[in-house]
């Protein structure tokens, strides 16, 4: 192998790849198309209008309790929005909202929840200085509160429970009309006895597969009943609220030093090897194939024979492969800048931003590095694959056979990633990752529990010694399928072709070297 020439022809494969207009569509299609996933539903969501709905309530007394409870919930999102709006940026709230911020500021979670109900009900009064001080605007804020609308809501904070949902008083005789010409989204029937155990809650809609509004009323709806029948047993409202508490646990990292609260990062953290996996997937799926298409290009235009005449068959194999490879590097590379600096740029107006930085925080030197490992070796396999298939066949659609099964490889990684990500260090998965066509998957899958140091050193070597054994049989098969101009090879030729030496392509490449 001369080192000059695998230079020369890997040079000029990539300058062939990156000058192609092709190349920076898909480099360019890919993130959109990851991040369009990511952030075509809350755009729509943001510019979608709220979803208007009636209640028929036979009770009398229901109704009145559930829009009490729906004001409490959205008086608590207000007075955090005033509490955590910086000092510089209170100009930009409502001015009744920018009169509370500072007292507001003084409270704690709690304590804005507590007195969010007290505003909402009219009652007890406060007794602490700032909550009093909050107190002081109630009839401004419930005023300013009565007049909004949907849109200005949503202007406000979209996850308001009025912007988002709007009731509208309608007569019980025309809700299925109303329903019928989209003025009415959903209705809602409440029993006379709604205490009853047999107590039949009605919901009626033209589409049931979106099921939020009815989840939002029905748990607003359910807390109303549960506080009443609890009230009827003669429970106080502090007893009610510890039995129809859920237990909620404290997640617990453990590493080396201990066990310690996870942070949001570090539980996001444990799903990042899902993204590992697709990244490693589209990349090699998609430069690995580019080796394939470039070789079958270049054999059907015969310059592959030009090439012959003046270089070795394994100096053009593994100057493609390298060429191919720094393509794949800048590929790679341009799609992680583009969709982490579209999610620092869009990501705060999606409410993405702390999503982004949990991802951001959870990617660490040492998972790049082996990433970087595994895709390299990853990337070599699956090109010694392809590779030699471009060789041997004339088109597209001869080596369409061929690539199904190693496609198949490529897709099971993906049907079993989640289950290996959620069980990292369960045995059937430590031994499939030891199968290298799965190895570079299914590591960076194990990854979120790391996996010991024996593992990555052993399946690195494993990958490696295959790598190199795939090389030196797929280049066999390079070096006959390139002077091959017949009818496709079977299978049991190609392998022919890997087992021995090839005195028939020695002559013809001499013959096209005279």
């Amino acid at each position: 192998m001369t080192l000059r020439n695998v230079w020369l022809v890997a040079q000029r494969d990539y300058v062939a790849y990156v000058m192609r207009r092709r190349f920076w569509i898909s480099l360019l299609l890919s993130p959109a198309i990851l991040l369009a996933i990511m952030l075509v539903p809350s755009l729509i969501q943001h510019f979608s209008s709220a979803q208007r709905y009636a209640v028929v309530d036979q009770s009398g007394w229901l109704l009145p309790a559930v829009e009490q409870r729906i004001a409490a919930d959205d008086y608590s999102r207000l007075l955090n929005l005033a509490a955590r709006t910086p000092a510089q940026a209170i100009h930009g709230l409502p001015p009744v909202l920018a009169a509370i911020a500072p007292a507001a500021a003084k409270l704690d979670e709690q304590a804005r929840k507590d007195l969010a109900q007290a505003l909402a009900a009219g009652k007890p009064v406060p007794t602490s200085a700032n909550a009093l001080a909050i107190w002081a605007h109630r009839d401004a804020l419930a005023k300013w509160y009565a007049a909004l609308t949907p849109e200005t809501a949503a202007s406000v904070d979209r996850n308001l429970s009025i912007a988002k949902y709007q009731r509208v008083k309608q007569a019980s005789d025309s809700l299925r009309d109303a329903i019928s010409k989209g003025d009415l989204y959903a209705y809602f029937v409440l029993p006379s006895d709604p205490l009853a155990a047999d107590a039949q809650f009605k919901y009626a809609s033209h589409n049931l597969t979106d099921t939020d509004l009815r989840d939002w009323f029905s748990a607003k709806l359910s807390a109303v009943v549960q506080a009443r029948r609890a009230a009827q047993a003669g429970l106080t409202t502090a007893q009610a609220k510890s039995i129809g508490q859920a237990v909620s646990f404290d997640n617990q990292l453990v590493t080396e030093n201990g066990a310690k609260t996870a942070t949001s990062a570090e539980q996001a953290a444990q799903w990042l090897p899902v993204g590992y996996v697709y990244l490693l997937f589209i990349s090699i799926m998609q430069i690995a194939q580019l080796l394939m298409l470039a070789t079958i290009e270049e054999k059907s235009n015969r310059i592959a024979e030009t090439l012959l005449a003046a270089i070795e068959p394994s100096d053009i194999m593994a100057g493609k492969t390298l060429g191919v490879a720094g393509v794949g590097v800048t590929m790679v590379g341009g799609w992680l800048t583009l969709i982490l600096g579209l999610l620092a740029v869009f990501g705060s107006m999606f409410n993405l931003g702390g999503f982004a930085g949990a991802i951001l925080a959870g990617i660490s030197a040492w998972n790049i590095m082996w990433f970087l490992v595994y895709f390299v070796l990853g990337f070599l396999l699956y090109a010694a694959v392809t590779g030699a298939i471009g060789a041997a066949v004339n088109n597209i659609r001869e080596a369409q056979p061929y690539m199904t099964p190693v496609m198949l490889f490529m897709i099971i990684p993906l049907i079993i990633m989640v289950p290996v990500a959620q069980d990292p260090t369960a045995l059937w998965a430590r031994v499939l990752s030891y199968v290298p066509p799965l190895t570079p998957f299914l590591m960076m899958c194990r990854s979120g529990a790391p996996p010991p140091m024996i593992d990555y050193i052993a399946t690195t070597a494993l990958l490696l010694g295959t790598v190199i054994v795939a090389m030196y049989l797929s280049g066999r098969i390079f070096k006959r399928g390139l002077l091959n101009s017949g009818a496709p090879p079977k299978f049991k030729e190609m392998l022919s072709w890997a087992r021995k030496p090839n005195a028939a392509g020695e002559a013809a490449r001499g013959a096209a070297a005279d």
